[in-house]
C-alpha cells in the first residue's frame, strides 16, 4: 500500500510541474503591436543581437552569432560569430562589425558587458564553448577593433547566460542551469529545477552568491552599482540585491512583472529598468522551423521610492513601452536606450531601432 500512495505522490508532483511548465510556455499569451515611434531594422545584423551593452557616450555592443545546442537548422549552427558596434550619435546609420584581435575567436556569443575607466572601455562576452563557458574579455581600440586581452574559465560556469562587469576584471555572471546540455538539462528546464545561480568574479576567484533560481537569465546593476537585477524567468519576476562590500548580494525586493524576462537594461539617466520580454512557446517553435516569427514586447519599471538607498524598487510602476508580433522583432532578447533612440536585440535575428515619441508616462 505504501509504494502505491509513494507512487501517486511522485505523479502529483511530476503533473503539477509539467502544467507549470506548459504555462511558462506561454501558449495562453497574446502580444499585440505597438511601438514607441518609428522604428526599422538594423542592419546589418541578421544572426540576432542577443545582448547588448552601451557606453557613456551612446556607443552599442552588439553580440551577435549566438548557437543553441541540439539545434540541427543549418542557417542557426552555421551563423557567424561576431560583435557589432553601433552609434546612436548616428541614429540613420548602420552597425558595424568590429574585427577582433588577438588569440582567440568567440564561438558562440551571448551576453555581453563593458567597463568604462581613464583607459578606456572593456568588452566582457560570454562564450559558449564546444566543452565550456568562459568570458572572454576585449579592449575596444576605436574606430573598429577590440583587442583579446584574457579568457577566464571557471568550474562554476556551469550553463552562462548574461554578465555585468563590475570592474576591469571582475564581474557578475547568470548560470542558466546547473547543467550545460543534454537530458539532464532537457529534466531541469521541464521539470522546472531549481538550480540557476549568480556567479562572482573578483578578479582572482569565484564563488556564487545567489542560488536555487528556476532558469535565471539576463543580469545588470544600477549606475552607482549598489544593486544587482536579476531576471528569474519562472518566477515572472525581476530580483533586485544589494550589493555588500565583499560582493555578497542581498535580496531586498522581488519586482513581479507578469511576463517572461531575458536581458535587463539600466537607464542611468531616470533610473528605470527595461526587461526584454517573449513568449517561450514562440521560441523554441522558432528553433525547429526558422522561418517562424514569434512575438517579443519590452515593458519599463520605474522606480517611485525617490532617493531611497535600501531600495528605491519598493514601489513601481511598469508600462509596456513596446511590442511587436514578430514581424519587425521576433524574439526579443535585449534593449538599450539613449536620449530618444531605443535599440532592440533578438535572440536569432534581427535587430530594430526606435524613436521614442509616444511612450506613456
Amino acid at each position: 500500500m505504501w509504494w502505491k500512495i509513494i507512487i501517486l505522490g511522485i505523479s502529483v508532483v511530476l503533473a503539477w510541474r509539467i502544467m507549470g511548465f506548459v504555462y511558462f510556455m506561454g501558449p495562453h499569451r497574446t502580444i499585440h503591436t505597438h511601438w514607441p515611434g518609428p522604428c526599422r531594422n538594423l542592419a546589418p545584423i541578421r544572426s540576432g543581437a542577443e545582448g547588448i551593452a552601451l557606453s557613456s557616450q551612446g556607443l552599442a555592443f552588439i553580440s551577435s552569432g549566438y548557437k543553441i545546442a541540439d539545434v540541427t537548422d543549418e542557417r542557426i549552427k552555421n551563423s557567424l560569430a561576431r560583435v557589432f558596434l553601433f552609434d546612436f550619435n548616428k541614429p540613420d546609420g548602420d552597425a558595424k562589425e568590429l574585427e577582433l584581435i588577438g588569440d582567440v575567436r568567440l564561438a558562440s556569443p551571448h551576453g555581453i558587458s563593458l567597463w568604462e575607466d581613464k583607459e578606456g572601455i572593456q568588452i566582457f562576452v560570454v562564450d559558449h564553448r564546444l566543452i565550456e563557458d568562459t568570458i572572454e574579455i576585449f579592449r575596444f581600440e576605436p574606430p573598429l577593433s577590440l583587442r583579446h586581452t584574457r579568457t577566464i574559465h571557471n568550474p562554476l560556469f556551469a550553463n552562462l547566460n548574461d554578465v555585468i562587469a563590475t570592474g576591469d576584471s571582475s564581474f557578475y555572471v547568470t548560470n542558466v542551469a546547473s547543467v550545460r546540455d543534454g537530458p539532464l538539462l532537457t529534466i531541469s528546464f521541464l521539470l522546472q529545477l531549481s538550480t540557476g545561480s549568480v556567479v562572482y568574479y573578483d578578479g582572482v576567484t569565484a564563488r556564487q552568491v545567489a542560488g536555487n533560481g528556476k532558469i535565471l537569465n539576463g543580469i545588470t546593476s544600477s549606475s552607482d552599482g549598489r544593486f544587482i537585477f536579476v531576471s528569474y524567468m519562472v518566477d515572472e519576476a525581476i530580483v533586485v540585491f544589494r550589493r555588500e562590500g565583499d560582493g555578497s548580494l542581498m535580496r531586498v525586493q522581488t519586482i513581479s512583472l507578469s511576463a517572461i524576462p531575458d536581458n535587463l537594461f539600466y537607464d542611468p539617466a531616470t533610473g528605470d529598468l527595461l526587461a526584454s520580454c517573449g513568449i517561450p512557446i514562440g521560441f523554441f517553435t522558432m528553433i525547429t522551423d526558422y522561418g517562424h516569427k514569434a512575438p517579443s514586447h519590452l515593458l519599463r519599471i520605474r522606480p517611485l521610492s525617490g532617493e531611497r538607498r535600501d531600495n528605491p524598487f519598493e514601489t513601481y510602476n511598469i508600462v509596456e513601452l513596446f511590442a511587436d508580433d514578430g514581424n519587425l522583432l521576433s524574439v526579443s532578447s535585449s534593449a538599450a536606450l539613449f536620449q530618444d533612440k531605443l535599440l532592440l536585440g533578438s535572440v536569432l535575428e534581427k535587430a530594430a531601432l526606435c524613436e521614442i515619441k509616444y511612450a506613456n508616462d
